[in-house]
């Protein structure tokens, strides 16, 4: 019984303060390893709207104004709806007159430590710009802009290739105290840069109207410059002359087509011929005949 007694003892103190050293090596590898997991997700989150602001950047470029005048919306407007939509909270309702706010209020953008893990000086619209497309279809159709740039404005915009380019640098890990998380090595240190880029071919002129109003003459307008009238008669040779002339020669035009032999001559309905005009909305008469209408 003693020899037993013994034993027990012995190995009882052999065990004292190992359950210690497993709770502190624990604390070692998971408290860091809890930490890298969320800060990987908050991470992913970061990049993934950097991915969607770029998107929205050059996406917006389409439906602006300015592109009518071959231009781009403002930097600094777009980049204040990024900062104010992009990175906002997902409860937080959409304005049309987008302000930046003094905080991100997205919680995934807030450390463990409670600290601000993103701020809106962080992220940046640091390129955006428009520039012709790098392809070989592009340059050959440049090349005869050019050769025709003097009678006409086609393409309205030779550009139209948009690039955005959007970066979101993530503040440096601190505690609560503000001081660097030694334990998260090297994030506490290192500076995150997070960045994306969307190119797209935002113009490609879809013309905006006919440009003219029914009886022929144009229709001025803020996008006259898109039209079909505006883009296409400046390349019909008699434009040059002036609308005073073509006006004289649809006169003559319409007399001569007065005069049946000259009118059975030519295409029938020459007396109503209008030099100039484009009517690039009208559609030819319908020339099947329904079944109901066949005997």
């Amino acid at each position: 019984m003693r020899t037993a007694t013994m034993s027990s003892s012995i190995g009882g103190r052999h065990q004292r303060g190992q359950s210690l050293v497993e709770m502190a090596v624990a604390c070692i590898v998971l408290v860091p390893l809890a930490a890298g997991v969320m800060l990987l997700g908050q991470y992913i989150h970061i990049k993934q709207q950097t991915q969607a602001a770029a998107r929205q950047a050059a996406w917006a470029a389409t439906v602006d104004p300015a592109l009518a005048d071959a231009g781009l919306p403002r930097k600094a407007t777009v980049q204040t709806a990024l900062r104010a939509r992009q990175f906002a909270d997902a409860k937080a309702p959409i304005k049309s007159s987008a302000r930046t706010p003094a905080a991100f209020g997205d919680p995934m953008l807030t450390s463990f430590a409670n600290q601000a893990l993103l701020k809106t000086s962080d992220v940046s619209l640091s390129v955006y710009q428009q520039e012709t497309a790098p392809s070989f279809l592009d340059g050959a159709l440049g090349t005869v802009a050019k050769a025709t740039r003097t009678l006409g404005n086609l393409p309205p915009n030779p550009k139209g290739f948009v690039t955005a380019e959007v970066h979101a640098r993530p503040q440096k890990l601190k505690g609560a105290d503000g001081r660097a998380l030694a334990f998260l090595d090297p994030l506490d240190t290192a500076q995150l840069d997070f960045s994306a880029r969307t190119v797209l071919l935002a113009d490609t002129w879809a013309a905006t109207g006919g440009g003219e109003r029914r009886n022929g003459e144009a229709a001025s307008g803020a996008m006259y410059n898109r039209t079909v009238r505006e883009v296409i008669r400046p390349l019909v040779p008699t434009s040059a002359l002036g609308d005073k002339v073509d006006d004289v020669l649809s006169d003559v035009i319409n007399v001569l087509g007065k005069i049946p032999i000259v009118n059975d001559l030519f295409t029938p309905g020459f007396d109503k011929f209008q030099l100039g005009r484009m009517a690039p909305d009208a559609v030819p008469a319908d020339k099947l005949t329904r079944y109901r209408d066949v005997h």
